[in-house]
């Protein structure tokens, strides 16, 4: 009886990180997004301050999500991401907001496939 509560407690302990994992990498894609739409309406208004902002504020989150996430998640995907978030950062500091929107777009699908990834882990 023992042997069904400790498998009982393992399969419970399991889905509960699966849970977690899918929430947390959800949130972060939240919280991503919001700084990509951010940054992309910063560039239009030729707002390039602000958008460098939000581009450095989600490249932070990145390597925050790297480094304290991952013994629970894949952590290419936020290098990938962070990557972007970087590149495009360099293209406004050399004043090519058009490089700019490529990149945001490259990080766009990248959010979006971690999104699609969160749904799949449970």
């Amino acid at each position: 009886m023992k042997r069904i509560y400790a498998c009982i407690a393992i399969v419970a302990v399991l889905l509960s990180v699966a849970f977690y994992s899918s929430w947390k990498v959800q949130s972060f894609a939240d919280v991503i997004s919001a700084d990509l739409d951010t940054a992309a309406e910063a560039i239009r208004n030729a707002d390039y301050p602000a958008a460098r902002q939000a581009l450095a504020d989600g490249a932070d989150r990145c390597d925050q999500m790297r480094t304290k996430m991952n013994h629970l998640l894949r952590t290419a995907d936020f290098t990938e991401l962070e990557a972007a978030l970087r590149a495009a950062d360099g293209h406004l500091e050399m004043g090519a907001p058009e490089e700019a929107f490529g990149e945001l777009r490259r990080a766009q699908v990248q959010v979006e496939t971690l999104e699609w990834l969160s749904h799949r882990l449970v």
